[in-house]
């Protein structure tokens, strides 16, 4: 069944974090390498969902402003926090309608695995650079696009129902393109192929049909200093 990303992810949040998701796996070890070794201290997270990211960089006493469209992958995710006793901001709020903060407040943001719901990626992307500092972090997390190019999409069951959300046939090159016509400096683009998804998170037969396709994309910027 096909449904909006709104009715999508207010369905999915009651089961979003008990799923074995094959994006999230191979996602989730890499941005943690990644943010490990970056000097952060006042972060965004654009699209938390339910938090992952935003609780991960709470952990480390960085300063923690979490936005999501959703208000019930909200929920979890406060809940979430509240149980680990974290102070992070969350505000409900959509990439598309522009974020609520002022121009250069952060000095980091994450963008997980969202823009491949989004038609205009390089609005997005003008947005969420607009909002970081001179000098700051842009991490960028997505459904990989030639897997979407094969015919891959965002899906979930719940109750025996599939339903599938709505996804936007982007291309490689132009969330590059995208970055680079900002200004942005490319630290790392990485493509992670199905082959690196850990066993019981996808069926054999695709690891073995399709080991090398790209899976999940993965790329980390630098805005110009502006010196």
């Amino acid at each position: 069944m096909d449904v909006s990303t709104r009715d999508g992810y207010a369905l999915w949040s009651s089961t979003y974090d008990n799923e074995k998701n094959p994006l999230v796996a191979v996602e989730e070890p890499v941005v943690v390498e990644l943010i490990s070794a970056l000097s952060i201290s006042n972060a965004l997270d654009v699209g938390t969902g339910t938090g992952r990211h935003a609780l991960t960089l709470a952990r480390r006493g960085i300063h923690m402003t979490a936005v999501d469209q959703s208000p019930e992958m909200l929920a979890v995710a406060r809940q979430k926090a509240q149980e680990e006793g974290l102070v992070i901001d969350f505000q409900q709020a959509s990439l598309t309608d522009g974020l609520p903060f002022a121009a250069e407040q952060f000095d980091f943001l994450i963008n997980g695995l969202m823009l491949c719901h989004l038609p205009d990626i390089a609005g997005a992307i003008h947005e969420c650079y607009r909002v970081v500092q001179p000098g700051g972090h842009l991490l960028i997390t997505d459904f990989h696009p030639d897997a979407l190019d094969f015919g891959w999409r965002t899906v979930f069951t719940q109750d025996g129902t599939k339903y599938t959300l709505p996804n936007t046939l982007h291309t490689r090159a132009g969330y590059l393109q995208a970055l680079i016509n900002e200004g942005c400096t490319l630290q790392k683009v990485i493509d992670i192929p199905v082959r690196e998804v850990p066993p019981g998170y996808v069926p054999e037969e695709i690891r073995e049909m399709h080991p090398d396709l790209p899976l999940c994309l993965i790329i980390l910027v630098q805005k110009p200093s502006g010196e």
